[in-house]
């Protein structure tokens, strides 16, 4: 027996659905194996409320600035971090480069 498609009335709002998710940013996290290779992961406790640039690819990559709790970090310049995307309830965590992370509250040179 095939589907009624007169009374179909879920696949339009699905199809809706998931178009919507894909023009959405999804965040791009460092490689497993990159991370393993930085060396052993160190938890914070509590966590650092950082500002990280993290990025996320919809069609194209692009650069987002978000504010963030940093929750792990590796000796070599990996960092685990954790935000909540504009729009969503659920958050993401993402590993980035140190240098994309930066610390609340603490500049980051001297100023002289």
């Amino acid at each position: 027996m095939g589907t009624n498609k007169r009374y179909d009335l879920y696949t339009p709002k699905l199809t809706t659905e998931r178009e919507e998710r894909e023009r959405k940013p999804h965040p791009v996290s460092l490689p497993d194996g990159v991370v393993r290779s930085t060396g052993r992961r160190r938890d914070e406790t509590p966590p650092v409320p950082v500002k990280a640039l993290v990025p996320v690819r919809v069609v194209y990559d692009d650069v987002v600035e978000v504010e963030a709790d940093a929750i792990a970090w590796t000796p070599g310049g990996a960092v685990l971090i954790r935000y909540t995307p504009a729009g969503e309830r659920f958050p993401e965590y993402v590993w980035l480069w140190a240098n994309a992370v930066q610390r609340i509250g603490h500049p980051s040179a001297p100023k002289g």
